[in-house]
């Protein structure tokens, strides 16, 4: 199944103001076999085949192009190292998506997380400014830090230990904000931020080892979910179609530079254990907390929560899926990859 058909009916919720602009445009957008990108790739499929758009779509990732995404003529795929392709191609519009979110696949490539966010975006930039584009840089929620500002706007400055094998990735996106910031002002280019809270939802792999897809395959395998801390660090949770809808807002019309993006933080809901014990109510599984801390699991944020209201008060979005909802359908979706394997 492609990923277009399990989403369809919230594809088309998304409300984007004028979004005939990609009308005949051309896209490039890495990191397309990712959650995100691959859902950039199936959303301009769904306009494509719904509202005759004709977008034309260069879809770019590190592997071969993934069994969810749509094949159509309007679609190039494209599958290389990001790091050492060079590209000389026209398109209109450049999506950044291209990183190594995980935190293992980060330890495990720490200079090509590095590269994905300086020189590689440098060679990016420069094509796009070659083609007069407009970029939408995917930042991250990590860039802040232990932040004790919550919640925490886009004018707080961030808390990193550079030295803390944790901050790699943070700091990778923090100069990548830079470097985008650099050509604003010497290039006049067009270029938006975009700092993401942990996406999440339809479109994920099988093999994701974030922790709510953990918690829904030990649910389903198990019957049990046994956690490695209290899970008391909180998190602020983003639909992926929600994402996708405010991404694309900042990209054609947002007003200024950069707008965090997520989804509406509750106190308690957003606790990790509390995530468990939905997962855990909706597959009747039992969710084990240890009695004590693990000191090891400490140097992660204890506490993400942006303020996203700069974006709510420009756009006016008043309605996000619920954190239920979409754990109900971020389950659905793993099923059907468990079953498809």
């Amino acid at each position: 199944m492609f990923l277009y058909d399990f989403l369809q009916d919230y594809y088309k919720k998304i409300c984007v103001d004028n979004i005939e602009i990609f009308k005949n445009k051309k896209i490039l957008i890495t990191g397309s076999n990712g959650l995100i990108g691959s859902n950039f790739v199936n959303y301009f499929y769904f306009l494509n085949i719904n509202f005759n758009f004709n977008i034309k779509i260069i879809a770019h990732s590190f592997s071969k192009p993934i069994d969810w995404l749509p094949k159509d003529n309007n679609i190039m795929y494209l599958h290389s190292d990001l790091n050492k392709e060079s590209f000389d191609f026209h398109f209109d519009y450049l999506i950044h998506a291209a990183t190594y979110g995980q935190p293992k696949k980060v330890l495990d490539n720490k200079i090509g997380t590095v590269l994905l966010n300086t020189t590689t975006l440098i060679k990016l930039l420069n094509l796009a400014h070659k083609n007069s584009a407009k970029v939408l840089f995917l930042s991250s929620s990590s860039i802040y830090g232990e932040t004790s500002v919550i919640p925490t706007p886009e004018n707080y400055n961030g808390d990193l230990n550079t030295f803390n094998p944790s901050s790699l990735y943070a700091e990778s996106k923090r100069m990548a904000e830079t470097i985008c910031k650099a050509y604003i002002d010497d290039y006049n280019m067009d270029i938006k931020i975009a700092r993401i809270a942990i996406a999440y939802g339809p479109g994920v792999k099988l093999n994701d080892k974030r922790f709510l897809n953990e918690f829904i395959k030990k649910a389903l395998d198990y019957q049990e979910i046994a956690m490695i801390d209290r899970g008391e660090a909180k998190r602020q949770f983003n639909f992926i179609t929600d994402c996708i809808e405010m991404c694309l807002n900042i990209l054609l019309h947002a007003k200024e530079y950069i707008y965090n993006v997520g989804g509406i933080f509750d106190e308690n809901q957003n606790k990790i254990v509390s995530i468990a014990n939905i997962i855990g109510d909706l597959l009747n599984a039992k969710v084990i907390v240890p009695e004590y801390e693990n000191i090891q699991n400490l140097h992660a944020q204890s506490i993400v929560n942006l303020d996203i209201q700069k974006y709510i008060n420009e756009f006016k979005k008043n309605s996000f899926v619920s954190l239920k909802d979409g754990i109900e359908l971020n389950i659905k979706w793993i099923k059907m990859l468990k079953d498809n394997r």
